[in-house]
């Protein structure tokens, strides 16, 4: 369990997501709210504000957590949608094996797949997140950069917006997937 997905956490949501980048309507609603993160997710879906919860989610979980949640997902959405390019699901398999194991070649391999296709498909920006979440952003040879620890939850949450911008009922999807973050990292039953 993520402690801040607890539904029994006695920390403020505000504590927590303000820095978050978020719509204004969801800022609102922050400033409302004196619950936990878990409520206010859950006061996010029920407004219609799946993106900004997207956000909160991915922005809350540790770097592997937030990968593997997104992998996850995209597994689910690939294999429900046969038009599924093959690009996209390079790029998926290339984070799950950086998931499975998180050497440098694996993460240096995602993330050349990434730069390669210009970060303009699902697969490219999964890829990313893994690629992302350390070594270093400078190609090999030269003095490292270090990547900020957000952007593996900001690659994560382009791909899940993308392949759910492909489906009919794009709410919908981003729900699903807050909600099976949830599911995972804080079922209520415990």
């Amino acid at each position: 369990m993520v402690t801040a997905l607890d539904p029994s956490s006695q920390a403020s949501a505000a504590s927590i997501a303000q820095p978050f980048p978020l719509s204004a309507d969801a800022r609102a609603l922050l400033g409302e709210s004196g619950g936990n993160l878990r409520r206010f997710l859950e006061d996010l879906l029920a407004r219609g504000l799946p993106a900004d919860a997207l956000v909160v989610m991915a922005r809350i979980l540790p770097k592997r957590y937030v990968i593997a949640w997104a992998c996850e997902c995209l597994n689910t959405a690939f294999a429900r949608d046969p038009a599924t390019a093959d690009v996209d699901r390079a790029g998926l398999a290339l984070a799950q094996q950086w998931l499975s194991d998180p050497t440098e070649e694996r993460r240096r391999a995602a993330l050349e797949f990434a730069e390669g296709g210009r970060f303009e498909t699902p697969g490219a920006w999964i890829a990313a997140s893994a690629g992302w979440s350390g070594g270093s952003l400078a190609p090999r040879g030269y003095d490292p950069i270090v990547p900020p620890d957000h952007l593996p939850a900001e690659a994560a949450v382009a791909a899940l917006r993308l392949t759910a911008s492909r489906s009919p009922e794009y709410v919908a999807s981003v729900s699903g997937f807050v909600a099976r973050g949830l599911q995972i990292f804080a079922p209520s039953g415990r």
